[in-house]
């Protein structure tokens, strides 16, 4: 019996480790062409030890799908199930939780600071390549500075069970951890992450109901890390976006989202912030000098944030006495054009008409004659314009 004992164990010594992933692919894609690498950089787990400080944990604590019987069988009140602010969210932050043992990791924050970090408003993907592959995005927020009850994100590179990423057959792993809390409720996930950012799951003896899953944040086996920054849409060449520019005069604020549309811009003009401007004259008194752009802009209106437009140009008058100034505008469905003083941050789909934002800038006072015939020109130069889209996935 001890001959066939040591025969065994000697088989498993030789049996070799299910391995995970060893390397991460950390890229930021340009802001004007997501198919365009702007840095990219590869580490392995034993270059990640390098950098930051090791991020140790006790065991860690993340929540599953909770159901209705998961529910009833921890003794909870059968009544509160199917309650508004319950359904699957526990409010006890009790039930179905999953143990994951103790691990060190890096700081995914310092990660990608390492190829210059996330942009103000950029969003990270965090993915596995394989199968089963699994892709989740965060804010750069949950990266930078998350909020209690979030905990850092931590990519993983080292179980208490399995050792290091080669001989742990999930990892490397992204976790969600400080110190001081080791746990991630599907509460927490509620409250402190964007409600584009849940991860649900389905009941696999009741399809019919579907609840939130914290530990469906974390993703395993981890082999790449993106940054999106806010999409960027100008008139500068190697750009993976479609928009016009038309230009002349107006006889006042349209009531169309097509005018002016008798002459294109020169977009070379006002590709680049670098002083060769665009100009436009009024042709015919009582019009104004207009400049009118439009941006296809390829995201789903219901997933933008934030809608970002920068004119940079030069306005003015003949007439030293008359308004010098522009005024931009912006098309709303079912409205009009409305004066743009602003970022548009709510109510995002009423300025993506088809797909389209339009943009208007006018010139304040019209052309006109004086009593002696001398004639005044309503003018508009225009050096660089920009849409800046910030949006998730």
């Amino acid at each position: 019996m001890a001959l066939l004992c040591l025969c065994i164990a000697i088989a498993l010594l030789v049996v070799p480790a299910a391995a995970g992933t060893t390397n991460v692919t950390v890229t930021r894609y340009c802001d004007n062409n997501y198919a365009v690498v702007d840095i990219s950089n590869n580490f392995t787990y034993q270059e990640l030890m390098t950098i930051g400080e090791y991020q140790s944990n006790g065991e860690v604590i993340m929540q599953g799908l909770v159901t209705y019987d998961d529910w009833v069988d921890a003794g909870m009140d059968p009544a509160e199930f199917y309650t508004e602010e319950n359904s699957g969210w526990d409010p006890t932050e009790s039930v179905r939780l999953s143990y994951y043992g103790a691990h060190n990791g890096t700081l995914v924050e310092d990660i990608v600071e390492e190829i210059g970090g996330m942009p103000d408003g950029s969003e990270l993907e965090v993915a596995d390549s394989t199968y089963p592959r699994a892709t989740r995005h965060f804010s750069k927020t949950n990266v930078y500075t998350p909020t209690t009850g979030q905990g850092e994100m931590v990519l993983c590179w080292w179980d208490s069970e399995y050792g290091f990423a080669d001989t742990w057959k999930k990892g490397m792993r992204l976790f969600f951890y400080t110190p001081d809390d080791l746990k991630l409720s599907n509460m927490d996930m509620k409250e402190v992450f964007a409600p584009w950012y849940y991860q649900f799951s389905t009941d696999k003896n009741n399809e019919s109901f579907s609840g939130p899953s914290a530990k469906g944040l974390s993703v395993q086996t981890v082999d790449t890390i993106n940054i999106y920054p806010p999409h960027r849409y100008d008139f500068a060449t190697g750009g993976d976006t479609v928009k016009y520019a038309y230009e002349g005069g107006v006889t006042g604020l349209p009531t169309a989202n097509d005018v002016p549309s008798a002459t294109t811009v020169d977009t070379s003009k006002i590709a680049a912030n670098d002083s060769v401007y665009e100009q436009t004259a009024s042709e015919v008194n009582g019009e104004y000098a207009a400049q009118r752009f439009v941006f296809n802009v390829t995201e789903s209106a219901s997933n933008i944030e934030k809608l970002a437009f920068t004119w940079d140009g030069t306005s003015s008058h003949d007439n030293p006495n008359a308004d010098q100034g522009a005024t931009t505008y912006i098309w709303k469905n079912g409205t009009g054009y409305e004066t743009l003083s602003g970022d548009i941050t709510s109510n995002i789909g009423d300025y993506v008409v088809n797909g389209n934002v339009t943009v208007l800038v006018k010139q304040n006072t019209a052309q006109f004659e004086d009593e002696d015939e001398n004639t005044f020109l309503s003018l508009l130069s225009t050096d660089y314009v920009k849409l800046v889209v910030t949006h998730h996935h």
